[in-house]
């Protein structure tokens, strides 16, 4: 992946084992360039390269063998033979994703250029289930998803998880750290890598959400933000197009950070958390004091759309925390665009109201004036897309794909 992985279990990808051939080294670089629009024809690429032509074409005839590429026609320069144009196929190969979160999971199917395959669908089934459930569920989702795409096993070339980070985990409303402790150091990787014979990336899922924010709408964007304010409040970060993730993978854990004031009790053992103040499961436990039926974020959110006073005003001066918290972080970062995710901004305009009020009044105002706030336009695909986004890019590195057709040659004499 583009930065270190910030998971709590155990990461990729997972290694392509052969030696690389002579004779297909820097076939890759060959599907890059035609990849990329930078060559189209044996003699561009022969140049590109500065190789022979007969260099090139060994290595577009074994790309061509495997699928990755093929002709789209031919063009006359002068009085020479018409020349070739190559093209890139992404339909040969598919890369799985999925998106495992606190409650349920999320899975995706998309061809090498990113476009889905299939409609993405979900799982109900909580990380308290344990790794050994969920990721039976995770199978036979994506392989639910490879029957509506019409494609099998073993055209998967890679598979990109999202996960919860460790903090999230360890602050489960339900079982807590001894919820978490089964997932610490689980071969995920491992687990999947074996029963789709592909290499498998694990990340943690708020920093690809950001990516996927990022790639999809904001590629011009030097830093974006992508913001979770649901049961917890916590942020990934995309940087120069690469995610962040810290020296221990805990950056963008704001939900941690002291509202000044404060003296809730979190359940990571502190006092005053932006969690335990601003984070939804706080927010329905003081409605529910108040009278109110509502035991989740989600159901916060559904109590301000529906008009409810207190939930709204309960959202609005969350936001005033989150908004204060986010300060920091715009005057350290100086981002161009945050992204905001999750239930509580599912609220209506309390919460967008109550973190710009703070985020404009304690920010510094160069780096607030730049910064462009917005709900996400990719929804509860964000994390999907995100990990296929990352995976994708992996798979089709020239590293890789070097090794991808000795294996295939290996397999295929």
């Amino acid at each position: 992946m583009a930065s270190a992985p910030a998971s709590v279990l155990t990461d990729g990808p997972s290694p392509l084992r052969p030696v690389v051939s002579p004779r297909l080294s820097r076939a890759g670089e060959v599907l890059e360039l035609v990849r990329t629009g930078r060559a189209s024809t044996i003699t561009e690429l022969a140049t590109a390269m500065n190789v022979a032509r007969s260099t090139v074409t060994e290595r577009v005839e074994a790309l061509t063998d495997r699928g990755l590429l093929s002709s789209r026609g031919e063009i006359v320069s002068g009085r020479g033979r018409p020349a070739t144009v190559l093209a890139f196929n992404p339909a040969a190969g598919v890369v799985l994703s999925a998106q495992i979160g606190m409650s349920g999971l999320r899975v995706g199917a998309y061809d090498l250029a990113g476009a889905p395959l299939a409609a993405e669908e979900s799982t109900d089934i909580p990380v308290t289930a344990g790794p050994d459930r969920v990721l039976a569920a995770l199978v036979t989702a994506l392989d639910a998803q490879l029957v509506a795409a019409g494609r099998a096993r073993a055209d998967v070339l890679g598979l990109g998880i999202g996960v919860p980070g460790r903090i999230e985990l360890e602050t489960a409303r339900e079982g807590g750290s001894a919820a978490a402790r089964p997932w610490i150091d689980f071969p995920v990787a491992e687990r999947l890598g074996e029963i789709y014979d592909v290499p498998v990336s694990v990340g943690r899922g708020m920093g690809l959400l950001a990516m996927a924010e990022q790639r999809a709408f904001h590629p011009d964007a030097s830093v974006l933000l992508g913001l979770k304010v649901g049961t917890v409040v916590e942020c990934g970060v995309v940087i120069d197009g690469k995610i962040v993730d810290g020296g221990s993978g805990l950056a963008g854990e704001i939900g941690h950070t002291p509202v000044p004031g404060a003296d809730a009790v979190c359940v990571c053992g502190n006092t005053g958390c932006l969690n335990a103040v601003a984070g939804g499961g706080a927010i329905a436990e003081r409605l529910r004091l108040l009278g109110h039926e509502v035991d989740s974020a989600r159901g916060v959110a559904q109590l301000a759309q529906q008009g409810v006073v207190e939930a709204g005003r309960q959202v609005r001066e969350a936001g005033r925390h989150i908004g204060a918290v986010l300060a920091g972080t715009v005057n350290l970062l100086n981002p161009d665009v945050i992204v905001v995710w999750g239930y509580l901004a599912d609220s209506g305009d309390q919460l967008f109201a109550g973190l710009q009020e703070s985020l404009y009044r304690m920010g510094v105002p160069a780096a607030t004036r730049h910064v462009t706030i917005e709900y996400t336009r990719l929804g509860a695909d964000a994390g999907v897309r995100g990990a296929a986004v990352s995976t994708t890019e992996d798979v089709l590195s020239a590293a890789h794909i070097d090794l991808l057709l000795t294996r295939w040659q290996a397999e295929h004499p």
